[in-house]
């Protein structure tokens, strides 16, 4: 009895968590970048006309500066010039064009430090679209702002909201993502919904008619992780393969054609993968042994693997190793990876310093950024102030638990349970940080848990080999 009232309650925490706990540390906008720092403050560089930085001017700059007034800071996402910032208080904060009112402040002033979204709290992850912006709370409900000439809002209208509003239907979602005009929602149930402009069949719904409320994307099921891109979209299974829809000119699905897909096609030869990102025509794949891969467009070298000629299927990024996150922006032609020893490095288009390398020569291999802060873990759970962190997340089966401001105690246990409530794993706890090993188990959803007579909190973990 007790293992299944202990069931009903993980599982009732897949609408409080982020399917895929990247924790949203690097992003990219338009023509500017982001990461949060592990003291939980933010750097940011490039473009700046709008204030996207956040540093109280709109001058841009080739290296980072700070983001101003805003502290414990736990996630980042960009629109096309815009830039949402979520504090461990679950606030969002944003800064940038606010034309369309993407800022949530009610207004349409664009901002050059970031001012509070209106209305909302308890805020777990957030999304940002070419104008608009997407927000999770922790009750799995999501709302949004901004433009919504396409029903990327997702509230039944085409009606402009300078405030959230909330996205019909939506309830217990897991993970968003925002692409170009349009929205894709992650359940609980592991299923995918978007609404929004659908000409290249981005909904993946086998059609190419937008719709103003979510609508189911077809054939898929498994899924842990979305990604929107300028008229695509890419899913994250969990046995490791990518599957993708929507615009394919540049082969940015990946699937060795230039044909838009209306539902969803498998991105070849790709398996292990434990993370993905889009750009404007470039997509992106962290493989579960540290490798990163890009297809699509390459014009500027956003693939990274040393030319600028684009391909229909992924290749490997040149000369990066252990990488755990990568990030690039609806309209962005850069891309950004993150290794796991926090440093950042980046490639593609540099007009506007968005590499952050000191320069604004475009870059056809990755290059470290420079001056920049130590990078908050990329891969771990959002950081609160009291629990513990899982990393790398999603991983191979080899993990770390490591606690957060607790005082270690031998009646500190750790337990894993699979998706139907087994228990899989248990072993005390005798330091801040633990080593596991679950690799003989099944690619999959698991979930964590540390526990003492006064304690007791869980994290989902995603198993992609």
């Amino acid at each position: 009895m007790k293992t299944k009232l202990l069931f009903a309650f993980l599982i009732s925490l897949c609408i409080l968590l982020p399917a895929v706990s990247s924790a949203q540390v690097i992003a990219a906008g338009l023509y500017h970048s982001i990461a949060v720092c592990s003291d939980n403050t933010a750097r940011s560089w490039g473009y700046n006309i709008f204030g996207q930085l956040g540093d109280g001017t709109t001058t841009s700059t080739l290296i980072p500066v700070q983001v101003n007034s805003l502290t414990n800071i736990i996630s980042v996402k960009c629109g096309y010039k815009h830039s949402l910032f979520v504090k461990n208080d679950g606030t969002v904060w944003a800064c940038g064009d606010n034309f369309y009112g993407q800022l949530g402040d009610s207004t349409v002033i664009q901002r050059n430090t970031p001012v509070q979204v209106h209305l909302l709290t308890d805020i777990i992850a957030v999304a940002g679209g070419d104008g608009h912006s997407i927000f999770l709370k922790n009750d799995g409900t999501v709302w949004a702002c901004g433009d919504n000439a396409n029903g990327e809002l997702g509230d039944g209208t085409t009606t402009i909201r300078h405030t959230p509003v909330h996205v019909n239907g939506t309830t217990a979602i897991t993970a968003v993502a925002g692409g170009y005009e349009h929205s894709i929602f992650l359940k609980n149930d592991s299923t995918v919904w978007a609404c929004g402009f659908n000409q290249y069949g981005q909904l993946g719904n086998g059609s190419t008619t937008g719709s103003l409320t979510p609508v189911q994307v077809n054939l898929l099921s498994g899924i842990v992780a979305v990604a929107g891109g300028y008229g695509f979209s890419l899913f994250l299974k969990n046995d490791g393969t990518v599957w993708a829809c929507g615009r394919n000119n540049y082969g940015q699905l990946g699937d060795g054609t230039n044909i838009d897909r209306h539902t969803p096609v498998q991105v070849n030869p790709l398996t292990g993968i434990t993370a993905v990102a889009c750009g404007r025509d470039q997509s992106l794949f962290v493989m579960n042994n540290g490798s990163a891969w890009a297809c699509g467009d390459n014009t500027y070298g956003q693939l990274g693997d040393g030319t600028t000629t684009g391909t229909l299927t992924p290749v490997q990024v040149n000369s990066l190793t252990n990488i755990t996150t990568v990030a690039s922006g609806v309209g962005a032609y850069h891309s950004l990876f993150l290794k796991n020893d926090n440093t950042l490095w980046a490639c593609g288009y540099n007009t506007y310093g968005q590499l952050g390398d000191g320069t604004n020569i475009d870059k056809w291999t990755p290059v470290q950024v420079t001056g920049l802060c130590t990078v908050l873990t990329g891969t771990a759970e959002q950081q609160w102030e009291n629990g513990f962190q899982i990393y790398p997340n999603p991983s191979c089966g080899k993990f770390s638990v490591e606690m957060k401001r607790m005082v270690k105690q031998p009646q500190h246990n750790i337990s894993i349970y699979d998706v139907i409530g087994e228990k899989v794993f248990e072993q005390k706890i005798v330091s801040d940080k633990t080593e596991i090993n679950l690799s003989e188990k099944p690619s999959g959803i698991y979930f964590v848990q540390i526990e003492n007579p006064n304690f007791i909190e869980s994290k989902k973990l995603i198993v992609a080999k």
